[in-house]
């Protein structure tokens, strides 16, 4: 009677940090956001308040506002230097003619006509162009101004009001060390704080390290993108390849986004110069190629060996729990997906165990 008792009264607590993370997701996010920065800072942190001159400790509110400024200024310089690369690439596109960039791809498009017509998907009187120009005019037509003036003060508002959580999360997070977690052992009962002491410790050093491995995956996907580029001749390579890093952290959609961002950037650039449909034709090709081989190298080389290693989870299990997230909460789901599997893993195998301590060897494959 106890144990089944127990069983529910886990099942019930598990029920409602599941849905609370649900229902306050955003702020689930920047609590997220919030903590990785606190890891980075720790270090510095600790050293800061380490200093004591006599009887003056360094206090600790102060170390984590410098602490908190030495990030921003990393961030800054990271910005500082890679922004202006990826502005003077992006320069060369705001220069390019769009009347003649127009023309040249609604020619295109007609030579699609006579196959068109032959299989019966245009009249004789129709043209693939016109049918294009007409279908986007009529997309163009559903926004308006006002709309334009409303979602980008929501997005400017929202990015404020996050920034500002964070940072201000970030803070006490740094000055009182493990106050997140402090506050979250309170409204556990009593009889279950140390199951959740042991999975804050097994959590902890198995996420820290699964960040860090996405960050390092980004640099790589990155690096091999603008290798590749560079020795294939696609111009805008750093651009390219910084795109492709950057939109790695989306499982299964960013690959695609940034291979796309990739094709359009490279053609636009080509354009200008005139170069025959088969340079054209062949640039699109290797791009794709690039982003192929990547996500190649990505799947079955990096991330089995950066995130398999540091989650203690097997490649297929990822791939199921990341589409499974996909289905439930779209892209940004995706992207906390394998974070939160590691949670609830831990938890599961913390309250549970000795239901899966006894494994049974499994029947081989014939």
């Amino acid at each position: 009677m106890s144990s089944t008792k127990n069983f529910i009264t886990i099942i019930l607590i598990l029920g409602i940090l599941v849905f609370l993370g649900w229902y306050f997701w955003d702020i689930l996010v920047y609590m997220l956001i919030a903590l990785a920065l606190s890891f980075l800072g720790k270090p510095l942190m600790n050293l800061l308040s380490r200093i004591k001159i006599k009887n003056w400790q360094f206090p600790t509110s102060l170390a984590a506002v410098i602490t908190i400024l030495v990030i921003l200024t990393v961030v800054f310089l990271i910005g500082f230097f890679l922004i202006p690369v990826a502005i003077n690439e992006l320069s060369a596109l705001t220069n390019i003619d769009t009347t003649s960039i127009g023309n040249e791809f609604e020619s295109w498009l007609n030579k699609l006509d006579p196959t068109l017509r032959k299989f019966g998907f245009l009249n004789d009187n129709e043209h693939f162009s016109n049918l294009i120009t007409s279908q986007l005019a009529e997309e163009m037509s559903k926004f308006s101004m006002s709309k334009l003036v409303d979602n980008t003060f929501s997005i400017v508002s929202g990015a404020f009001i996050g920034t500002f959580s964070v940072l201000f999360m970030t803070f006490f997070s740094l000055k009182d060390h493990g106050i997140f977690f402090r506050m979250i052992r309170e409204w556990i009962p009593i009889r279950y704080r140390n199951n959740f002491s042991n999975i804050l410790n097994t959590t902890g050093k198995q996420l820290s390290s699964y960040f860090i491995g996405v960050f390092v995956d980004m640099i790589c996907v990155g690096l091999i993108e603008f290798i590749l580029c560079l020795i294939l001749g696609i111009p805008d390579a750093f651009l390219i390849g910084l795109i492709g890093g950057l939109l790695n952290i989306i499982p299964f959609v960013g690959p695609i986004l940034a291979c796309i961002a990739g094709i359009v950037i490279s053609l636009v650039s080509l354009i200008p110069a005139s170069p025959a449909a088969s340079v054209l034709m062949s640039t699109m090709i290797k791009v794709i190629a690039i982003f192929c081989v990547t996500k190649m190298v990505d799947d079955f080389v990096l991330q089995p060996t950066i995130y398999g290693k540091r989650t203690h989870t097997h490649p297929l299990e990822i791939f199921i729990v990341i589409l499974m997230a996909g289905h439930i909460g779209g892209v940004l789901a995706m992207i906390f997906a394998v974070p939160a599997y590691t949670l609830i893993r831990t938890v599961v195998k913390e309250f549970f165990g000795a239901y899966f301590s006894n494994d049974e060897q499994l029947p081989a494959e014939e």
